[in-house]
């Protein structure tokens, strides 16, 4: 424990804006995997997202507000300000691929759409989990065990990505191939802004071991 913990309380309330921006995660992306799993309908979900991810910036705002008022906080303040846009960049790019997906006009769903939007989904969860587990500080292990499972998922992104462009080339509709490779271009770079938190989770998780 810091000399300055013993002396003045920390400001719990990161904890609490970083499981709220986890939960927003989380949700947005349980809808992008509904949206995969309906099309062509259920593009009218895309304004939920975008409704999340407004969400998402105030959260943002608030825990940068917070870090400029606090005077003792659980984690270093350095710490808190690179997770924080981390978590940002997600919903973010959740948000981006929500619309290509419903503005392209995909015509029907396929097995790529809904095996990326399920590991998104999936990686949004271990994010939420990683998070509950850093709120008490107690238990580094947690976090590295669910940030080690966000990088294995994606490892499985990036395999799939690869296995996906061959496979759309190997089409003739030239104008979906543009559409659907832009598209999985956009899961993967939401998979990799998950990867980025997964990175900044486990440094946390080492530097307070």
């Amino acid at each position: 424990m810091r000399i300055r913990d013993l002396i003045l309380p920390q400001d719990k309330v990161f904890f609490t804006l970083f499981r709220e921006m986890a939960e927003k995660i989380t949700e947005a992306s349980a809808t992008l995997n509904e949206i995969t799993h309906e099309l062509p309908g259920g593009t009218e979900k895309a304004h939920k997202v975008r409704q999340i991810e407004h969400l998402g910036d105030e959260i943002t705002r608030k825990i940068f507000e917070q870090l400029d008022e606090s005077l003792i906080t659980p984690l270093e303040p350095e710490e808190i300000a690179r997770l924080a846009p981390a978590f940002d960049d997600v919903l973010d790019k959740i948000d981006w691929v929500t619309h290509q997906l419903c503005n392209y006009g995909i015509p029907a769903t396929n097995d790529v759409l809904k095996e990326y939007s399920y590991l998104i989904h999936l990686s949004s969860t271990e994010i939420s989990h990683a998070v509950s587990s850093l709120s008490t500080l107690k238990n580094p292990e947690e976090v590295k065990t669910h940030s080690r499972e966000i990088s294995r998922l994606y490892n499985l992104s990036t395999e799939l990505l690869s296995r996906a462009v061959l496979e759309l080339f190997k089409t003739q509709d030239l104008l979906m191939i543009i559409k659907l490779k832009d598209i999985y271009e956009g899961m993967a770079k939401v998979m990799e802004k998950c990867n980025d938190v997964g990175h900044t989770l486990n440094d946390i998780a080492m530097a307070h071991a």
